[in-house]
């Protein structure tokens, strides 16, 4: 998913998917993001224009509950995951759910199980790992693979009536109904796996031991604009966490971001 704000990361992780792969990759954007998108040499995207204001009326009154924890998260943006990833499975069979700010560095298939119904990314919390459980959730709601056409109303569900934390906090739900999987730490590297500081105020990351060579996806934000309208503190972690691993990218893909 990605509105005008983020049509550049969404992009930038299409492009990184096409290092690997030539199969369909499913949108859910509004019309800006799908105008820039065409423009692009980036294979077979074919976009939905479920980001509307329009079309988001109707998503704005079943989550009126939820909890709003922050300037970041949209709630009823986040409930159009769940129809983007219901399309494309019934589309195309299995699919791989990226959420707009990763990006791929290697083959990805390798580790993925047929005989699974669902497979889930762990957060891997490097720190206060039972609190930041609680509070977030253990899985990640950004990536994931699954076959079944029942997952995405499943999600939907533990998102409008049992999880804490928009979608992501109930995920640990998803292990009762369906044959499960996780994949290990070579996935999905992201903020929550660097230990913070803070120090008179300011935050600094650490960057923990790294092999940098067997990593196959990080999620990161890269373009400020994606993030402008955060909190001081999450904006600058944020920045923290692109010093850290922007140079790791393939430098292709890096000016493949730089152009457009």
């Amino acid at each position: 998913m990605a509105n005008d704000r983020a049509k550049r990361e969404v992009a930038l992780m299409i492009k990184s998917v096409r290092q690997f792969y030539d199969c369909p990759v499913y949108v859910m954007c509004d019309q800006a993001t799908q105008v820039f998108l065409a423009r692009l040499p980036l294979g077979d995207v074919r976009c939905i224009l479920g980001l509307e204001p329009e079309r988001l009326t109707s998503k704005e009154k079943l989550v009126r509950h939820i909890v709003k924890e922050n300037e970041f998260h949209s709630a009823s943006i986040i409930l159009t995951k769940m129809d983007i990833i219901e399309t494309a499975v019934k589309e195309c069979g299995d699919t791989f759910f990226l959420d707009a700010d990763i990006v791929v560095l290697k083959n990805l298939d390798e580790d993925i199980d047929t005989s699974m119904e669902l497979i889930l990314s762990p957060h891997f919390h490097v720190e206060d790992k039972i609190a930041q459980n609680k509070k977030y959730g253990c899985i990640n709601a950004g990536y994931l693979w699954t076959r079944s056409s029942e997952f995405a109303q499943a999600w939907r569900d533990i998102y409008l009536t049992k999880s804490s934390f928009y979608e992501q906090q109930g995920m640990i739900y998803l292990l009762e109904p369906f044959d499960a999987f996780l994949f290990n730490r070579t996935h999905n590297l992201g903020f929550w796996r660097f230990p913070k500081k803070w120090k008179s105020g300011v935050l600094s990351l650490e960057e923990p031991y790294i092999n940098w060579h067997g990593v196959k996806s990080v999620h990161l934000h890269c373009d400020t604009n994606t993030y402008s309208h955060a909190d001081p503190g999450l904006q600058r972690g944020y920045d923290l966490l692109k010093e850290i691993i922007w140079p790791h990218i393939p430098i292709k893909i890096r000016e493949f971001f730089q152009s457009i």
